[in-house]
C-alpha cells in the first residue's frame, strides 16, 4: 500500500512546473548535482540524480549566478514513492524558490486491513482541500498572510487528473495560492506561498492516499514579480526515461498490492469458516489435543508478530527522525536546549544565540554580550544549541 499515490505524485510534479510553484529545501543526500552554464543566455541547467536508479530524475534552467542545491528523497511510510526538494536563491539569498519535503497521509474503510500509518504521516482520516493545507502551512512556516491568489489552472489540472481515473482507481486533485509577508532582520520580504493536494482512492479495497506538495517563492517587498519564477518554473523538466522506469516499476507494485490485498482478504474469510468448522468439530474430538496445537501456533505467531513489530518500530523511528531533521532544515529551524528544566524546543536558526526566562519568554540574537539579565525582565538562560 506504501506506494498507492507514486503514480499521483509523478504526474503532480509535471502539472506543478506548469505554474509558479518549484520551490524547496535542498539536500545532500543522493548524487552530486551537475550545473552545466551557458554563457550566452545568461542561464544554467540544474539536474538532480535519483540515486536508487543512478538516472537523471530531474532538471530545470537558472540564472547562471544563482545557487542551487537539490536531491531525490525516498518517500514515507505511507508513500514510498521518491520526490524532489531543492532549493535555488540569488547570491544573497533574496530572491529565490523552495520545493519542501512532500507530506502524505493514508487511511481505510476496510476494517480487515491492517493500518498503514507511520510516524512520519500526517494524522488525517479525509481528504482536506489545498486551502486548508494552505492555512495549515502558514502556521508552521510561521509568515504572516497578506491575501489569496487566484488558481486559473485548477479546472484544468482537475481534468487531466479525472482523465486518469478508472473503475479501480479514483485520482482528485485541489491547488491553493496565497501572497505572505516576513521579515530578514529588517528587509521586509513579500512571498507565494503553493500549496498542491493530491489524492488516489483503491475502490476495490477501500484504500485512501492523499500527498500534499508545497513550495514558496521570495523576494524583498516591492520587487517580487512573478514573471521572474513563471520563467524559471517552466523549464522544470521530468526526465522521460527516469520518469518511464519509476511508472513501471509503479504500475507493478500496485497490481501486486491489490492483488496481495485481495488474496489478504479472501484467506481472512477463509480463516474464519475454517475456525468455525473447527470450533463445531471441537465437541467431537480430542480437547486437549486441539488445546495444545492451538497454543503451539499462537506462540509462533506471536513470536514472529513481536519481531515484526520490533522493526517496524525501529523503521518508523529512523524515518521520523530523518523527516524531523529534514523539516527543522526546510523550516530554518534550529532546536535549543534549556539547560535548567532539559526541556528542548524549536526557533528560528536565523539567529545565533536564545535566552529564556523564568516565565517562558525568549529573546533571540546574533550577538553574545546582548545579555539581557539586569534589565528588570527577569532571570535569563542562554539555551544550548542542540546539533
Amino acid at each position: 500500500m506504501r506506494c498507492l499515490a507514486a503514480v499521483t505524485a509523478i504526474s503532480t510534479m509535471a502539472i506543478m512546473a506548469k505554474g509558479t510553484s518549484w520551490s524547496a529545501r535542498a539536500s545532500a543526500a543522493g548524487k552530486p548535482i551537475r550545473e552545466s552554464a551557458s554563457g550566452s543566455t545568461g542561464t544554467k541547467v540544474a539536474t538532480i540524480t535519483d540515486p536508487i536508479l543512478n538516472m537523471k530524475a530531474y532538471s530545470i534552467t537558472i540564472p547562471a549566478n544563482w545557487i542551487f542545491e537539490g536531491a531525490v528523497i525516498r518517500g514515507t511510510s505511507c508513500n514510498d514513492g521518491p520526490f524532489p526538494v531543492f532549493r535555488m536563491s540569488s547570491a544573497d539569498g533574496l530572491i529565490g524558490i523552495k520545493q519542501l519535503p512532500r507530506l502524505d497521509w493514508t487511511w481505510s474503510e476496510n476494517a480487515k486491513l491492517p493500518a498503514e500509518t507511520g510516524s512520519d504521516c500526517l494524522p488525517y482520516k479525509k481528504e482536506m482541500s489545498a486551502s486548508e493545507m494552505l492555512k495549515y502551512m502558514i502556521g508552521v512556516l510561521q509568515v504572516e498572510f497578506v491575501r489569496d491568489e487566484p488558481t486559473p489552472d485548477l479546472e484544468e489540472i482537475q481534468r487531466n487528473i479525472a482523465a486518469r481515473n478508472t473503475p479501480q482507481l479514483l485520482f482528485t486533485a485541489d491547488k491553493a495560492r496565497a501572497t505572505v509577508r516576513y521579515r530578514i532582520n529588517k528587509i521586509v520580504m513579500e512571498g507565494k506561498l503553493n500549496v498542491f493536494v493530491s489524492c488516489t482512492t483503491m475502490k476495490q479495497i477501500g484504500r485512501h492516499s492523499c500527498n500534499l506538495g508545497v513550495s514558496r517563492t521570495w523576494a524583498p517587498e516591492g520587487k517580487y514579480s512573478d514573471e521572474t519564477f513563471k520563467a524559471i518554473s517552466k523549464t522544470f523538466t521530468i526526465d522521460q526515461e527516469w520518469n518511464a522506469k519509476r511508472t513501471q516499476i509503479v504500475i507493478q507494485k500496485l497490481k501486486d498490492l491489490s492483488d496481495q490485498s485481495m488474496a489478504r482478504i479472501r484467506q481472512m474469510g477463509e480463516e474464519e469458516t475454517r475456525r468455525s468448522t473447527a470450533q463445531f468439530s471441537a465437541f467431537n474430538q480430542a480437547q486437549d489435543m486441539r488445546q495444545r496445537q492451538q497454543e503451539q501456533f499462537l506462540d509462533t505467531m506471536q513470536r514472529g508478530t513481536d519481531l515484526s513489530m520490533k522493526q517496524a518500530a525501529a523503521s518508523a523511528n529512523a524515518n521520523h527522525r530523518a523527516a524531523d531533521d529534514w523539516c527543522d532544515y526546510s523550516l530554518d529551524q534550529q532546536k535549543r536546549l534549556d539547560p535548567n528544566t532539559g526541556l528542548i524546543t524549536k526557533d528560528s536558526s536565523a539567529y545565533n544565540y536564545t535566552w529564556v526566562n523564568e516565565t517562558g519568554d525568549r529573546v533571540q540574537t546574533n550577538n553574545i554580550n546582548a545579555n539581557p539579565n539586569g534589565n528588570g525582565t527577569g532571570n535569563w538562560t542562554l539555551q544550548e544549541n542542540v546539533r
